[in-house]
């Protein structure tokens, strides 16, 4: 479920990883309590900021919003660290090319 005006009226500039522009909430647990968004909804937002940041022409570069995902979220967000475009999860097996 995406966040309501409401929920995202309610959070202060630093819940975000450009709070400038307000773009990208990544809201902590205090944060989000306050604000009145589930765990799960906060997470979902994390990996919502990761992904937007990796697209062509988005305010913001990856690294930037990784970095504040990673410092919010920790270890529960698998794709923070790797380069960009990568899949960095546990359990994923790539197959290996031969010749």
């Amino acid at each position: 479920m995406a966040l309501t005006a409401r929920q995202r009226r309610a959070l202060p500039d630093s819940a975000f990883a450009l709070p400038s522009q307000r773009k990208y909430p990544v809201p902590t647990k205090a944060q989000a309590r306050k604000a009145g968004i589930s765990e799960a909804q906060r997470i979902r937002l994390h990996r919502n900021a990761l992904a937007r940041s990796t697209s062509k022409r988005t305010a913001g570069t990856y690294p930037t919003v990784a970095h504040k995902v990673k410092a919010r979220a920790g270890a529960k967000i698998a794709t923070v660290g790797g380069p960009k475009g990568t899949t960095n999860r546990p359990g994923l097996k790539r197959k290996r090319r031969r010749g």
